[in-house]
C-alpha cells in the first residue's frame, strides 16, 4: 500500500494541474469575450499577440491558445497564421438546440430551421448507400443536397442530403420554391401522413467538402443525424442525412414512461 501512495499523489497533482489550467483559460476567454462584446476590441480589430497575452495574464502559451480557441468556437474571432487573431463578431454564436419529447417536437426541427436546396437529381441507389439506408440497390430515388439555416440569424446549422421515395418524385419541381418542410409537401400533394420517424445519431468528423460548404474546419467534430420518415403502412417516404458541426447543434431529450422511448 505504501508503494502506491506516491503514484496516487502524483496522479492527484496532475488532476489538480489540469483543472487549474482549464480554469485559467476559461477565465481568460471570459475576460476577452467581455472585452469584445463591450466594444473594447471592435469588429475588424486584432487582439494582442499570444506573447502579449502571456505577459498580460501571466499564463502559458498553451493556456492562451485554448482561450483563443474558445473565442473562435464562439464565432467571435478568426485566427490565421502570421495574421493574428481578428475580431469578426461582437455576438457569441449560439448552437441550435433540438428538444425532443414527442413526434411533434421532432418534426418542429423543420419548422424552426430552413433547408435551402442547392442541387436535386434522380439517382440510382448503389450498394454502399443501401447498406446505410433502408433502400434497395438499383432503385431510383429523388435526391437533393442543401444547407439548413437557423431562421432567426441565418446561421448554417447543417448540410443535409435528402432522399425521396420514387413514388413521390413528381414533387421535384416544387422543392426549391416550397415554404414548408419536404415531408409536408409530400403529405399535401400525395395524401400521405408521416406516422413514424426513426432517428440515428452518431459522432463523425467533417469531410473536406462538407466543411467547405458549412464554413467550418475540415476534420472537426460533428453530429450525423439520419431521419427516416415512414407512413402508416411502414413505407419509407423520405430519408434525411444531416451533418451538424459540433459547436452549432446540441440535442435535448425528455423521456417519461408514457412518452418517448429511447432507442440505441
Amino acid at each position: 500500500m505504501l508503494a502506491r501512495k506516491p503514484r496516487t499523489a502524483a496522479k492527484a497533482r496532475r488532476g489538480r494541474s489540469k483543472a487549474a489550467t482549464a480554469h485559467r483559460y476559461q477565465a481568460v476567454a471570459s475576460l476577452l469575450t467581455n472585452a469584445i462584446t463591450s466594444g473594447r476590441y471592435p469588429v475588424g480589430s486584432t487582439l494582442p499577440t499570444e506573447h502579449e497575452l502571456c505577459e498580460k495574464f501571466g499564463i502559458s502559451r498553451f493556456t492562451v491558445r485554448e482561450a483563443l480557441r474558445q473565442l473562435s468556437d464562439a464565432g467571435l474571432v478568426a485566427r490565421k497564421p502570421r495574421a493574428g487573431t481578428t475580431v469578426i463578431s461582437r455576438q457569441e454564436r449560439s448552437p441550435y438546440v433540438q428538444a425532443l419529447g414527442s413526434l411533434d417536437d421532432l418534426l418542429q426541427y423543420a419548422a424552426t430551421t430552413e433547408l435551402r436546396l442547392v442541387y436535386t437529381s434522380m439517382i440510382e441507389i448503389d450498394p454502399a448507400l443501401a447498406a446505410e439506408l433502408p433502400m434497395q440497390t438499383g432503385e431510383r430515388w429523388l435526391f437533393g443536397v442543401g444547407i439548413r439555416y437557423k431562421k432567426e440569424d441565418n446561421q448554417p446549422v447543417a448540410l443535409t442530403r435528402v432522399y425521396i421515395n420514387p413514388a413521390f418524385s413528381d414533387i421535384a419541381q416544387r422543392l426549391k420554391d416550397r415554404k414548408d418542410a419536404i415531408y409536408k409537401l409530400i403529405e399535401k400533394h400525395h395524401g400521405v401522413i408521416v406516422a413514424r420517424v426513426e432517428q440515428r445519431i452518431n459522432a463523425v468528423s467533417l469531410s473536406r467538402d462538407d466543411a467547405l460548404h458549412l464554413n467550418a474546419k475540415s476534420s472537426s467534430p460533428a453530429l450525423r443525424l439520419i431521419r427516416l420518415y415512414y407512413d402508416k403502412n411502414d413505407r419509407l417516404v423520405e430519408a434525411a442525412d444531416s451533418v451538424h458541426p459540433a459547436d452549432r447543434f446540441s440535442y435535448a431529450m425528455t423521456i417519461d414512461k408514457s412518452g418517448v422511448r429511447e432507442r440505441t
